[in-house]
């Protein structure tokens, strides 16, 4: 193939090739351009009254002048094409993956595939995939969408599913991903806002989507797909273990929130958790992971990194304090990693006791003197939003995090040991709190948290547990369950319900359920 050259000609039914890091511009006499992005690949045919393009790979941003009656302007995919008379707009293509998309500036674009055809407009997006039926209601666009042509959005095109993706995307890389599911579950119910939900959940391990690199074979997936008839929303749980997985995938989920007694053999060294609508998502990402150990002498807890006895630190179970009600107490809890303060009324009640899951017995007990106890923590922590409220779209916004300090050799205590990150006031000062109440009533079992941020923005989480009918689960469902089995098969009956708000969202929500059941199979719930 011959090198071209600035001022070169091109007739029709050359194919035209770019490089790595290479941009390409093809004006046309009309006064309409094509500009061709990094390692694509196009055909063309200008023969009047047509100007048609056939984008093979790669990606192209068409900016076309007005056209006159009878002429057409076309870029065609192997899977689908896209016809103008006047406006700018971007078509990716990746033949690997068998998808694409289209993003429209400017003007309405007809999206034609196969017998399906629907109309795209300035700010928004459409991806397609072999074997999908193509959508009729396009996405919007983030605000922060790229400018001029680059290289292939490979998250939006890889077969996999992960944030960033339309509800086509989604379905199409699920269906490839259940082929090779651990578990799968899957029903039809209604939620608490009386919407028909068609629920869809799946676990797999050696995941594409990889935290880190070389270790797939230490990797797993969860995977819930939420579809209603006026909304798609999913999740995943993405787990980078310390080595490769068993075969039995339960021995090592059923310890990946903590162990009584002996050291696990496996713990988590990272994780990712991502939700979304389509277009709002939350991220959570931890980084490091590590195992440490919990010693209780019946007063203190004395926490060491399981790998090095010589990195230790020693905390107080309870310190009393002279508080706005008298005596009150700075409870730590191991298990969460955490510190609540509590009245002496609640402390009487039994709320500064802390709970943990014996399995050698399958019950679940008061932590008490002599008892060890195994949990991961992580040296980072990232929560953050995204969608066209937050900024870049693979980063969006920091909301909160941690990183471990610079003199500490690991994170063993998350308020010793780590310095927070997030958004800042006014003043610089960075802060943020939670307020936790149960809008159902204390009998039912619903929560909200809203969490309030030093700048002014917030986000609201309400969790529900409710029957495949809607109704919200009882307080007193669970009265009295002292075992594992106990617990499981209560869980059994009820379903989770969690719906998400932000300030970014404006008014949209992310509204997930998932079935127990998956959960309780796979060891996630021991």
């Amino acid at each position: 193939m011959a090198r071209t050259q600035k001022g070169s000609a091109v007739k029709p039914g050359d194919t035209v090739r770019t490089g790595k890091d290479a941009r390409l511009e093809l004006k046309i006499e009309d006064g309409s351009r094509v500009v061709l992005g990094s390692k694509s690949k196009v055909q063309v045919a200008l023969s009047a009254p047509s100007r048609i393009f056939s984008l093979m790979s790669g990606r192209v941003k068409a900016f076309v002048k007005k056209l006159q009656p009878q002429t057409k302007f076309e870029i065609r995919t192997p899977l689908a094409a896209a016809a103008v008379r006047g406006t700018v707009f971007e078509m990716g293509f990746s033949e690997e993956d068998a998808a694409g998309f289209l993003e429209v500036d400017r003007g309405v674009v007809d999206l034609t595939q196969g017998d399906r055809q629907v109309a795209v407009r300035a700010g928004e997006r459409v991806g397609f995939l072999r074997d999908v039926p193509l959508s009729d209601r396009p996405t919007q666009r983030t605000q922060a969408a790229p400018a001029a042509p680059s290289e292939p959005n490979r998250q939006a095109l890889r077969r996999e599913v992960s944030l960033g993706m339309s509800k086509e995307m989604v379905m199409a890389a699920a269906a490839d991903e259940i082929r090779n599911a651990e578990y799968q579950e899957g029903k039809v119910l209604t939620d608490v806002n009386g919407h028909r939900v068609r629920l869809e959940e799946y676990i797999i391990r050696n995941p594409s989507h990889d935290l880190s690199s070389g270790k797939k074979d230490q990797a797993f997936k969860l995977v819930v797909l939420n579809e209603r008839e006026s909304r798609f929303d999913y999740f995943y749980y993405l787990g980078v273990f310390n080595k490769p997985l068993p075969a039995d995938l339960s021995l090592v989920l059923r310890d990946s929130r903590g162990k009584l007694g002996a050291e696990p053999e496996y713990h988590l060294e990272s994780y990712e958790r991502g939700q979304s609508n389509g277009i709002d998502s939350v991220k959570d990402v931890g980084r490091e992971g590590h195992l440490v150990k919990v010693e209780f002498d019946g007063t203190t807890y004395t926490l060491s990194d399981a790998n090095d006895a010589t990195d230790t630190r020693t905390i107080d179970a309870d310190t009393p304090f002279t508080g706005q009600e008298g005596t009150e107490h700075n409870v730590y809890d191991p298990v969460a990693d955490r510190v609540g303060t509590l009245t002496d009324a609640e402390m009487a009640a039994g709320q500064g006791q802390t709970a943990v899951y014996d399995s050698a017995q399958d019950v679940y007990r008061t932590m008490s003197a002599g008892d060890v106890y195994f949990r991961t923590a992580f040296n980072s922590y990232e929560h953050r939003l995204l969608g066209p409220q937050c900024g870049d779209p693979d980063d969006g916004i920091l909301k909160m995090g941690f990183m471990k300090k610079t003199n500490a050799e690991t994170v063993l205590a998350l308020h010793l040991d780590t310095d927070l990150t997030g958004p800042a006031d006014s003043n610089g000062l960075m802060y943020n709190y939670s307020l936790v109440d149960t809008p159902s009533g204390s009998d039912l079992l619903h929560t909200r948290v809203k969490v309030n941020y030093a700048d002014g923005s917030w986000e609201t989480v309400n969790t529900y547990i409710m029957s495949d009918a809607g109704e919200v689960a009882p307080t007193s469902a669970f009265d009295g369950i002292l075992s594992g089995a106990e617990f499981k098969n209560e869980l059994l009956k009820w379903n989770y319900q969690q719906i998400t708000e932000a300030k970014e969202f404006e008014g949209r929500k992310i509204d997930l359920v998932v079935e127990p059941k998956i959960l309780i199979r796979s060891g996630l719930i021991p």
